[in-house]
């Protein structure tokens, strides 16, 4: 009786200090470790977090409109991590139309001075 209670107790002990580790988050998937979740990367002590997608996807939007397109909409976006693991940038991906044409165009938001760049393909 009491091997079975010294083999509970471990096996408790075991399963409470387990919850104490830095055990890695890996619902994103198992992309590479110490990777960003794409959501909202954390910013580190003392700067500003990344302004949130819509910021970049209205920038890149009226950044289109400047340039002579209509724009359409946006098909996609996604961040650009930089040196050190911290973003830099997002990419977004306008649908376009100029000259009877549809087409996509990237656009580059950079986070440092809130520029958006549309990109020539």
């Amino acid at each position: 009786m009491t091997r079975k209670i010294k083999i509970i107790a471990a096996l408790a002990a075991g399963t409470m200090l387990a919850g104490c580790m830095n055990i890695p988050d890996y619902r994103g998937g198992f992309g590479s470790p110490g990777r960003v979740s794409p959501a909202q990367p954390s910013a580190p002590l003392g700067t500003a977090a990344t302004p949130q997608a819509s910021a970049a996807e209205s920038a890149c939007t009226e950044a289109g409109r400047a340039a002579g397109f209509d724009v359409q909409g946006v098909v996609g976006t996604h961040e650009v991590i930089g040196t050190g693991g911290l973003p830099q940038s997002r990419d977004v991906m306008l649908r376009v139309a100029r000259g009877g044409q549809s087409i996509e165009v990237r656009c580059s938001y950079a986070y440092v001075d809130g520029s958006a760049n549309i990109m020539t393909l």
